[in-house]
């Protein structure tokens, strides 16, 4: 079975090729780039950046009481080394509201976190409309394997560079375009509430993630995902209904085959 394929520099030359020519043939000019202070958004960013730009790229760092103090300093330093304009845009009124409106005092961390995220989404595109640009998302791709990112909120956007890299080979692809190595070293987090990492969420390390979704690509029955990747059978499974049952996060809105037009 195949491994995961190294990333290289010519990985990031189409990358930024891709970035240019999407947003050109929009009749675009401009970039709007949700930061976090993750190495996701980072390398969104940087590959952005080197593609239009710094000039052209808007990045909007969107803090919630949740957020770690540390986030704050590192995106400035990011975006001024690299040229490109923050907006700090604090989402905390907007979730606070909805959490008064629909949750009714009940406490539920998940529910929250997805308001979280489909808030951010309202103010990128708020920013893109007045920007004449378009959003470029940080979705990798063992969240969109696995459908771990938010429907309508980070999995929402106009082009998604990095849906083609599993997120072990995100961490390559940052050293290669020049992200700082604290940024690349960071526990990884979607920042939805205090505490919460990604792998603690997800039950799995992303090294044995992304070589088990590897495998399940390549049309590996589950003995092979859990020998490859160091978990049971039954955990193999499960990540195959996983991947099966979030497809709807990764195709449009679905609608019937029949058309009465045709």
């Amino acid at each position: 079975m195949a491994g995961l394929k190294e990333v290289t520099a010519q990985d990031a030359d189409l990358l930024r090729a891709f970035i240019r020519d999407t947003v050109r043939q929009a009749g675009c000019q401009n970039a709007v780039v949700g930061i976090s202070g993750g190495v996701d958004s980072a390398v969104t960013a940087k590959l952005c950046a080197d593609a239009l730009g710094g000039e052209h790229v808007i990045c909007i760092f969107m803090p919630t009481v949740s957020t770690p103090a540390e986030d704050y300093g590192q995106v400035r330093s990011m975006c001024r080394d690299w040229r490109i304009e923050l907006l700090t845009i604090s989402v905390q009124p907007a979730v606070d509201a909805f959490t008064g409106m629909l949750l009714t005092g009940v406490s539920a961390s998940l529910e929250r976190g997805n308001l979280s995220a489909r808030c951010r989404m309202v103010v990128l595109y708020n920013q893109a409309k007045k920007r004449q640009a378009l959003v470029v998302g940080t979705t990798n791709r063992s969240e969109l394997m696995t459908g771990y990112m938010t429907k309508f909120g980070d999995g929402a956007e106009d082009l998604m560079p990095l849906c083609r890299l599993y997120k072990t080979q995100i961490w390559e692809m940052a050293r290669i375009v020049g992200v700082p190595e604290e940024i690349v070293k960071k526990v990884p987090t979607a920042g939805l509430w205090e505490g919460q990492t990604d792998e603690s969420e997800m039950g799995i390390t992303y090294h044995n993630l992304d070589l088990a979704l590897n495998v399940l690509e390549h049309g590996g029955d589950d003995a092979a995902i859990a020998a490859v990747a160091g978990i049971t059978p039954a955990r193999a499974a499960e990540l195959r209904r996983q991947v099966k049952t979030s497809a709807h996060k990764r195709q449009p809105a679905a609608a019937p085959a029949a058309d009465p037009n045709a």
